[in-house]
């Protein structure tokens, strides 16, 4: 970034001269990125909005906090009041977890609409966890880990079971979740998109571990905690260590994320903070600090930002557990809580109006947090109808009947729908008016079904308000995977696609309906119907005709026949036998494991007997890009590479002898490419070339002319 401060400091000088240079600079690299087609013509750049999502459990709303002008944006009620809100944030959606209710919603942030929402188990038991796209539900108590869709949150194939509780579930930055159960026993986990399941990739006995057993997830592996046990361990890391220490049975909170070599957890009960530095495990004893409560903690800066509750403060320490800094001080609300976003570190107090911002620097400012003037808005609002309303009638134009008035046009049909004309006593829309009533005559009717979800459309009547209707808002909920579904309207109608998969709704669900009209600021009561799915009515087949034996008369034998015929030629010679090889389209790859965003996969393989004895060579080929890693034709696991976009990968077996080859069956993997591996601030992504070219180019030869220009202006001023 040496480049980028030189231009400051030209900038920062003023005149027409670091004007001219910037111009000059700039078109040097428009133009080079233009040339080379892998440059600047073809990334785009992908720049953190700069504004940070904060909680409200006193109001149950989520704020959206500016910290460049320390104001808020954005007010959302995601629930009602006294709430416990986890916040997620991830490739343009918002995840809120409310631990009092359990109910998980997403919101679009491009729309600030709930796209999706499900319900998991209220309390401590339930965790989100967001990565690399994937959302993974987990609930610890029945030691289960659902992968659900990040728009809708509807499970995604298979959920994996621990068969016992969990103590804890995190995912690193590269997208592996890592669990360990009540026993000990620490898993690393990789979601295959072809399987649509988990694959196990490790398995480790940790002893001494248990169900007081805490996870802190790093870029790569985790370091597990389990001060119940005296045990500390670090894994997946590349550096692994384990380490004892002093046992404890209080509850321990660690980190949400931190580096490896600087990993810290709170001991609320014992006003301790445990330090895992460099792999030696450091005790501090905060409450001589004035801290006799720690919570979570976190790292920012390689400093250790403690929150001291019931205290109104938050404390700083340095590797070594000593002060690191002035302690933060805070107001009002709650307890504080840490939220790292965008390379900053907030300090957010829930039911407070203010906020605390540390800079990069350990410097720190207030934000304002709630302000009356931002207006809550309502997540499940209806969005306004795509299709512009038509034009206001013209009064001066006269009013002509309608053709056929006997048939409306319609060939003797079913007529049209006509809305009524308003009503005379229908009081003008006004911003005070109320809220709309709920929709009437709402039904229920099955549209159609396959083997993986049923439809239904559910219909309603238009509702009347002193403001104008901007949409509805329909939701379904019953026993299906996921829980409910919600769909927007600006008609009377909507359908709703119930999955089967995973239950028995589709044969014996009932299926619970809510319609809601909306207004630009308000949604209205909800009217409601039920509906019961049932087995869908398959009639038996025809019956066969009846199997009559035939009459027991034997045919006449065929008259006698004399022929002459020629002796056939000899054989020729039988073809030499073909080359050994193993079956052709055999399924040997069983699963592609890996995040998404990661370049190098594993192959997983179970090959026949045919392809495990094979006398010849074998290889893992991607056929995309043409690499190919040999392998023995037995192996199990093999490590390929991939490039951006989907990549089809196989196994191939040559023959000891000749020139013959076959493939297994393939096997696709996508990557997506993330090459600021996915930590925040400006994450860079390739876009495909093509039309940028020519105008990037254009741009480049543009800021090259306004730098001569501005110079020569520069020496004519000096020769004046």
């Amino acid at each position: 970034m040496a480049w980028w401060h030189r231009i400051r400091r030209v900038i920062s000088g003023g005149g027409r001269e670091s004007a001219s240079f910037v111009a000059a600079l700039l078109g040097v690299l428009v133009l080079a990125g233009a040339a080379l087609g892998q440059g600047i013509s073809r990334t785009s750049v992908e720049v953190s909005d700069g504004l940070t999502w904060l909680g409200d459990d006193q109001r149950g709303e989520v704020v959206q906090v500016n910290p460049v002008s320390g104001k808020p944006q954005t007010r959302l009620q995601i629930s009602g009041p006294d709430s416990q809100l986890e916040i997620a944030q991830e490739d343009g959606r918002l995840i809120v977890l409310n631990r009092r209710t359990g109910e998980i919603t997403v919101i679009d942030l491009a729309t600030l609409l709930a796209s999706g929402r499900r319900q998991a188990p209220p309390g401590a038991t339930s965790k989100v966890l967001v990565a690399n796209g994937m959302v993974f539900v987990v609930d610890r108590a029945a030691g289960t880990v659902h992968t659900a869709d990040p728009l809708t949150l509807a499970d995604i194939g298979q959920k994996w079971e621990a068969g016992q509780p969990l103590a804890d579930a995190v995912v690193d930055e590269r997208g592996v979740l890592w669990v360990v159960d009540h026993g000990g026993t620490l898993r690393s986990l990789d979601w295959s998109d072809d399987e649509e399941r988990f694959q196990e990739r490790t398995q480790r006995q940790v002893t001494g571990a248990g169900p007081r057993t805490v996870l802190v997830p790093h870029d790569q592996g985790v370091t597990l905690i389990g001060l119940d046990g005296g045990v500390v361990v670090r894994d997946g890391t590349g550096e692994d260590v384990s380490r004892s220490t002093d046992r404890t049975d209080a509850e321990v909170i660690a980190a949400q994320m931190s580096p490896t070599d600087l990993v810290p957890a709170s001991v609320p009960d014992s006003s301790v903070v445990v330090l895992v530095v460099d792999g030696q495990v450091l005790r501090v004893d905060v409450g001589a600090m004035g801290c006799p409560k720690p919570g979570r903690p976190a790292v920012f800066r390689d400093k250790v930002y403690v929150p001291c509750k019931g205290s109104g403060k938050v404390i700083v320490l340095d590797r070594g557990g000593r002060r690191g800094g002035d302690d933060v001080r805070t107001s009002g609300g709650s307890d504080p809580e840490l939220v790292f976003d965008d390379g900053r570190l907030f300090v957010n107090v829930p039911g407070s109006s203010t906020g605390v911002l540390v800079d990069t620097d350990g410097a720190t400012r207030s934000l304002t947090i709630r302000s009356p003037e931002v207006p809550v808005k309502d997540p499940d609002r209806s969005p306004p109808p795509s299709v512009p309303p038509p034009p206001p009638p013209n009064p001066n134009e006269p009013v002509k009947p309608p053709r056929n008035p006997g048939n409306n046009n319609n060939n003797g049909g079913t007529p049209p729908e006509v809305s009524p004309p308003p009503s005379s006593s229908t009081p003008p829309s006004s911003p005070g008016g109320s809220a709309p009533a709920a929709p009437a005559g709402v039904t229920v009717r099955e549209k159609g079904r396959s083997s993986a979800a049923v439809t239904v459309t559910v219909s309603w009547s238009a509702v009347s308000s002193t403001d104008p209707i901007v949409g509805y808002t329909v939701t379904g909920s019953g026993s299906f995977s996921g829980g409910s579904v919600s769909t927007q309207s600006a008609g009377t109608s909507a359908d709703l696609s119930l999955p089967c998969t995973g239950s028995t709704f589709c044969t014996s669900g009932r299926l619970d309906v809510t319609v809601r009209a909306s207004t630009a600021s308000t949604a209205g009561a909800a009217g409601m119907a039920s509906f019961t799915v049932t087995a869908p009515n398959n009639p038996p087949p025809p019956n066969p005709p009846p199997n009559n034996p035939p009459p027991n008369n034997p045919p006449p034998p065929p008259p006698p026949t004399t022929t002459t015929t020629t002796p056939p030629p000899p054989p020729p010679p039988p073809p030499p036998p073909p080359p050994s090889l193993p079956t052709a389209g055999a399924t040997v790859i069983t699963s592609i494991t890996g995040g998404r965003m990661a370049s190098r996969r594993t192959v997983n393989m179970a090959p026949p007997a045919d392809w495990a004895s094979h006398n010849g060579r074998c290889e893992v080929v991607n056929k995309t890009q043409g690499y190919s890693v040999g392998i023995p034709c037995t192996a199990t696991t093999a490590q390929i590479d991939l490039e951006e976009g989907t990549n089809t990968i196989v196994v191939r077996a040559y023959a000891a002898s000749g020139g013959g080859q076959v493939d297994s069956a393939s096997k696709n993997a996508i990557f997506i490419l993330d090459e600021c591996q996915g930590k925040p601030g400006c994450i860079p992504r390739m876009a495909p070339a093509g039309e940028q070219t020519a105008p990037m180019g254009a741009g480049g030869l543009g800021l090259l002319a306004c730098a001569f220009l501005l110079r020569i202006g520069v020496r004519r001023e000096e020769e004046k």
